[in-house]
Parts: structure tokens; C-alpha cells; sequence
């Protein structure tokens, strides 16, 4: 099961969180930026949901934006931004620092679950490439551009890597994604990808 670190100080919003999640999920809950890596050098936790208006700065991204450099910086795992800090600038500055996602509150928890799944493809695609040999894919993403940009752009980058290690294989592409052969196809046809300009381009 996965473990997931939620660092929210608000109080009834966690709880809403945790109840919609804890099915699915084992919930570590936090506060602040102390209990949180309280939790992280304690307990083993294997994804991070982080609000970044934490006390005592709840009003700036300031708190939340030094928690998450040291969650990337001492425990590598993917980390989810859920912040009612609507700043483009914050959001840009924590893709830029390396959170995965960066979801603006009120959100939905489909949403939420949704960012979720694909936080945990990303990073059991990358344990398995990592196995094969193949180092880390670089994503090369141009943070100036906006944020659906660099999402695309990430997901680009992992689809094209593992295709070329296989040979362009949709069956075992889609195999170490974790995805249906259907969802495979349809990034193929999204961003264009043909064997020929794969074959040019290794």
C-alpha cells in the first residue's frame, strides 16, 4: 500500500482528505513543517501531498516552497502541491524545484486521486528504467512556458524514452508504463511519435 505524507494545516480539510484517501491509501498527517519531517525520518512514507501556506508564514508559499526541498533534497519521493497560494509564480517555482504536480484548491478529489496515480506511474517507470540500466529521464521542461506545458512535456519525455528501449514495442512500452495498450496509443497519436523519426533519431 501506499504511503502517503498529507501536510495541510487546515484542520477540516485534512480530515475531508485523509477520508477520501484513506481506503486506498495509509495517511500520515502533519501540520507543519516540523511535524512533517517528524513523520519523514520516523516513518517510511512513499508520496507527499503539501499545502504551501504553512504557519508560521500561511499567508506566503515561503514555508511550504523549504519543506519541499528538503522532502526532494533528503527523502526523493514525488511530491503533490495543493495550495490555495494562487500565484503563478509559486506554482512555477515549485514545478521548477521539482514538485510533480501543483494542484490550486478547491480541488476535487478525482482530481487529487488522479494526480496521485500518475505521481506513482512516473516514479515506478522510472524504478523500472532505472533497473534496465537506462539513467533517470531528464525532462528537459522550459518552466517559463506555463505549467500544462511542462506536464506534457514530462510526460513526452518518459513515453519517447521508453519506446526507444523498446524498439518502439507497445506492448512491452505499455507493460513497463503500467498503462493499456489503448492509453499507449493514444500519446503515440497525441505528440506525434512514428518509428521512423525514433529510428532517425537513436
Amino acid at each position: 500500500m501506499e504511503t502517503i505524507l498529507l501536510t495541510e494545516d487546515d484542520i477540516a480539510l485534512r480530515a475531508q482528505i485523509r477520508f477520501a484517501l484513506e481506503e486506498r491509501f495509509e495517511i500520515a498527517e502533519a501540520g507543519n513543517v516540523a511535524k512533517a519531517l517528524n513523520v519523514l525520518n520516523t516513518e517510511k512514507r512513499t508520496l507527499a501531498i503539501l499545502d504551501l501556506g504553512l504557519p508560521p508564514h500561511e499567508d506566503t508559499p515561503e514555508e511550504g516552497l523549504r519543506l519541499l526541498h528538503l522532502i526532494l533534497e533528503n527523502f526523493g519521493i514525488k511530491v503533490i502541491i495543493l495550495t490555495g497560494q494562487k500565484t503563478e509564480s509559486a506554482a512555477l517555482e515549485s514545478i521548477k524545484s521539482g514538485a510533480f504536480d501543483y494542484l490550486v484548491k478547491p480541488v476535487s478529489m478525482e482530481q487529487l486521486m488522479f494526480s496521485i496515480d500518475r505521481a506513482i506511474l512516473f516514479r515506478d517507470t522510472e524504478e523500472t528504467l532505472s533497473k534496465q540500466g537506462v539513467t533517470k529521464v531528464s525532462f528537459g521542461i522550459e518552466v517559463g512556458k506555463g505549467l500544462q506545458p511542462a506536464r506534457e512535456e514530462a510526460e513526452k519525455n518518459v513515453i519517447l524514452k521508453v519506446l526507444k528501449d523498446t524498439n518502439f514495442n507497445v506492448y512491452k512500452s505499455a507493460k513497463i508504463l503500467g498503462v493499456k495498450r489503448e492509453s499507449l496509443y493514444y500519446f503515440i497519436k497525441k505528440f506525434g511519435f512514428k518509428r521512423e523519426d525514433i529510428d532517425a533519431d537513436s
